[in-house]
């Protein structure tokens, strides 16, 4: 079974939302001392399915990317209140210490995350012969019109 592909032009309607780009990940430093990195990668995926089991707790959506040394989470959450509650959770702070435990200042992982806080009218996104992915998962997904053909369009109606 195929991602199902999108043919034609489709958007994110997010126009008339407010909502949070967070993005988080993690570097290795010293891709041989995998017993430091291992478990801050492993923290990663209880973490995320906590998250899609609770879409109460604010969480939208998340995209997984890879790179050589690098794993980085691009997430969307409803505001900075849900995210800073979930940074504040269980899961979340166990984490969090974990790493401080075994890493800390030591320098064989490196870990980082942004975060953005996105008002109504000051985002657009398109998508050409895709699947849902991004921003079209964590909000909807629906065709292009004359009223959102360009990004202008889009961003101020």
């Amino acid at each position: 079974m195929g991602v199902k592909i999108f043919n034609g032009r489709h958007i994110a309607n997010c126009k008339d939302k407010e909502f949070v780009v967070f993005i988080i990940g993690m570097r290795i430093n010293q891709i041989l001392k995998f017993w430091k990195w291992l478990p801050v990668f492993n923290a990663m995926e209880p973490m995320i399915k906590e998250l899609h089991q609770n879409p109460e707790w604010g969480f939208l959506h998340s995209e997984f990317l890879f790179s050589w040394r690098k794993v980085i989470l691009i997430q969307y959450w409803k505001g900075v209140d849900e995210l800073v509650d979930y940074a504040h959770g269980k899961k979340h702070s166990y984490a969090w210490k974990a790493y401080n435990k075994k890493v800390k200042d030591n320098g064989s992982v490196g870990v980082f995350h942004e975060t953005y806080q996105i008002g109504k009218g000051s985002s657009e996104a398109i998508y050409v012969n895709m699947p849902k992915i991004g921003l079209s998962i964590a909000t909807e997904h629906i065709p292009v019109s004359q009223d959102t053909n360009t990004a202008q369009k889009r961003m101020n109606g």
